[in-house]
């Protein structure tokens, strides 16, 4: 089974948007997602806008979460668990707190790990799978980078301003699949809407 690479943070509303895109798009193009974490809190470190410590941090922990259940082997569960976190904190606006991981963690029915949250033992592996991300498509990422088959290197995003209609993500996959594979492509970009 072909395998892409999706690195994410889960408290960033652009890496949701992408995440429901590249899960549509691996029903309609067979592939698997490897779920990988990807740590705004260790990215932005000590230049981070306090405003965002605390939401940041909530994630970072998270993180911790899913990386206990890929180490257990549950990484079918571990992107339920993602999901279920991004459906509470982007699709129905709840904050971004423990109570919500803790909530999520409950009904995907992984909170036997949940211990893992508040266990720095995890950090190393996060923080040496966010410098991989950013190795594979940076410098100057951020979450989300995602790794296709057969390309030679990651790419941030794509960025999304809605999450794409479903009966459209494996077209937009393909496009993305073939220009990601060019070995002379470097960047493409819009400006955001005002």
């Amino acid at each position: 089974m072909t395998l892409v690479k999706f690195w994410s943070d889960p408290a960033c509303y652009w890496s949701w948007r992408t995440g429901r895109w590249l899960s549509a798009a691996a029903e309609q193009r067979t592939f698997d997602i490897d779920w990988r974490p990807f740590s705004l809190k260790v990215l932005y470190g000590a230049e981070m806008n306090p405003d965002w410590a605390a939401m940041l941090g909530t994630s970072h922990a998270a993180l911790r979460l899913g990386e206990a259940l890929r180490a257990a082997g549950r990484p079918a569960d571990a992107a339920r668990f993602y999901t279920a976190v991004g459906t509470a904190a982007h699709d129905n606006g709840e904050a971004f707190t423990e109570d919500l991981v803790r909530q999520a963690a409950k009904s995907t029915g992984v909170d036997d790990l949940f211990d893992a949250y508040h266990d720095p033992k995890w950090d190393e592996q996060i923080t040496a799978d966010t410098h991989a991300a950013i190795a594979s498509a940076g410098p100057d990422v951020g979450s989300p980078v995602i790794a296709l088959p057969d390309t030679p290197r990651g790419i941030h995003g794509p960025v999304f301003e809605t999450i794409p209609p479903a009966d459209e993500a494996g077209d937009l996959y393909d496009a993305i699949s073939r220009l990601a594979k060019a070995p002379y492509f470097y960047e493409i970009k819009r400006g955001r809407p005002s």
